[in-house]
């Protein structure tokens, strides 16, 4: 029989080769993607470890938990980094996460906290995760100026990308435990350690701060931790209120020196001081610091009127944040407002700017008092031969080698927020912002921070820096 001039069997013959033919082709696909999903797999997981023993950490001994620098470096010399995921704490244990943190290895980076948890009339506080990660502080150490805040650290630390959580009691109730026997043992069982703050620096934002920071880290990157706004201490700060009254007597200060506990702990047995910069809204905070480290020093940056408001309006006054984090005016400011005619609620834009900066500077000054001799208050002016003559040395108590000068100097003369196209040389612009300051930025400036300003230079000049310290040139 044929079919179109053609031999049916020779129909069914070609008919079932295209059957074969498109049945191969359909393994050859199945076959790829299989091959694909093995391999994604692999390098997902890739150093989790195997069964030969060549694994990332002793899985046989908790105790020997070791966790391989993230940072390795090719035939040229150049830093690599395996993927995030190379890490991946959500394999680990609980246990081998804990074990982590108590060796240094990962650092505290942010906390969750249970509202109810801190106002628990408990003895201590529950509910509160520490979350945690392994931090790049080399890239820090090395270059201050191009991350020079710590979420800059954060983002640029591969396995920060993954971190994990753990209970925050727990952990630091495991590196107390840990600290006393080391305290009383003749011999530490390894190199970790916790590092207790040498000094902290409060500010009234745009005011040179990130300069201070940056010095600190570098004139001695080996010795010297800087925490550069950070999240976890003022997450823990603002937690409980102004002044802790939110939370029950003594809970805002236990987890504040929890929180500054643990971002101590560290692998490095060189490292020895340890600072913290805190974001300019923790000065409205400062009751519950100095009640929680009544015995550290501090300084608080500050700077002339006119200067910062325009730092601050810089970008526009909408886009100011001096102006968007206005909240909270105390009763009594309110009202000293309506006695000269001005509403909170209706004040342009300047003015909210002004006020916000104003509540920072008037907490610094009550604290300040309170202080005594353990704060400082410091003017942006010369503010790098402050830092070198007398704040480091005089007031933080850490000695100043001419490396460690040079080592300032040279960081100095960046812009301290040089991240990426913006690394550039520094230069001075206080002249200039005086000249373009309008007149309703004097007026404000006059009207809300000229009295605290100058009752910090007082104490700046009269107490600290001595008659000639407004002589001072960098």
């Amino acid at each position: 029989m044929t079919v179109c001039g053609k031999d049916k069997k020779s129909i069914k013959g070609n008919s079932g080769k295209a059957r074969r033919n498109r049945e191969l082709k359909r393994f050859g696909i199945v076959f790829a993607v299989c091959v694909i999903v093995i391999l994604i797999h692999e390098v997902y997981h890739a150093g989790d470890g195997d069964n030969d023993g060549n694994q990332r950490y002793n899985n046989d001994d908790p105790r020997h938990f070791r966790l391989e620098p993230n940072a390795l470096r090719n035939k040229m010399g150049r830093r690599e980094y395996p993927s995030a995921s190379s890490i991946n704490y959500h394999r680990l244990s609980k246990e081998e996460q804990l074990n982590l943190v108590l060796r240094g290895k990962v650092h505290l980076i942010d906390v969750n906290i249970s509202r109810s948890g801190i106002q628990t009339n408990e003895a201590h506080y529950r509910g509160v995760m520490g979350v945690f990660c392994q931090l790049d502080w080399d890239l820090h150490k090395a270059d201050p100026s191009s991350y020079p805040m710590f979420r800059d650290l954060v983002s640029h630390s591969p396995s920060c990308r993954n971190p994990f959580e753990l209970d925050l009691k727990q952990v630091v109730n495991e590196i107390r435990r840990i600290d006393n026997d080391n305290a009383n043992s003749n011999e530490k069982n390894n190199n970790s350690h916790t590092l207790y703050p040498t000094g902290f620096v409060f500010h009234e934002s745009r005011c040179g701060s990130t300069l201070v920071a940056n010095s600190l880290a570098a004139m001695n990157p080996t010795k010297h931790r800087v925490y550069s706004e950070s999240s976890p201490p003022i997450v823990a700060l603002r937690a409980c209120g102004f002044e802790g009254q939110d939370c029950p007597e003594g809970r805002a200060v236990e987890l504040v020196q929890d929180v500054i506990y643990v971002m101590g702990r560290t692998d490095r047995p060189e490292e020895e001081d340890m600072f913290f910069k805190i974001q300019s809204i923790g000065s409205r905070y400062l009751p519950v610091f100095l009640e929680a480290f009544p015995d550290t020093p501090w300084i608080y940056v500050y700077r002339d009127p006119v200067q910062i408001m325009m730092s601050q309006l810089a970008n526009g006054e909408n886009r100011a944040n001096c102006v968007r984090q206005l909240r909270d005016v105390p009763q009594k400011r309110v009202e000293k407002l309506l006695e000269d005619g001005k509403v909170v609620e209706n004040l342009p834009a300047v003015e909210k700017c002004a006020l916000h900066l104003s509540l920072l500077c008037e907490s610094a000054v009550s604290a300040l008092f309170e202080a005594g001799m353990l704060a400082r208050p410091v003017n942006y002016e010369n503010i790098v031969q402050k830092l070198i003559h007398h704040v480091i040395p005089d007031h933080f108590g850490v000695l100043m080698t001419d490396e460690a000068e040079n080592n300032i100097l040279q960081v100095a003369s960046k812009y301290s927020k040089g991240r990426g196209k913006k690394s550039r040389q520094w230069k001075e612009d206080s002249v200039q912002k005086e000249k373009q300051a309008s007149q309703g930025i004097r007026h404000a400036a006059n009207y809300f921070l000229k009295e605290w300003y100058d009752i910090m230079e007082e104490q700046s000049q009269n107490e600290y820096y001595g008659e000639g310290a407004h002589d001072l040139t960098v």
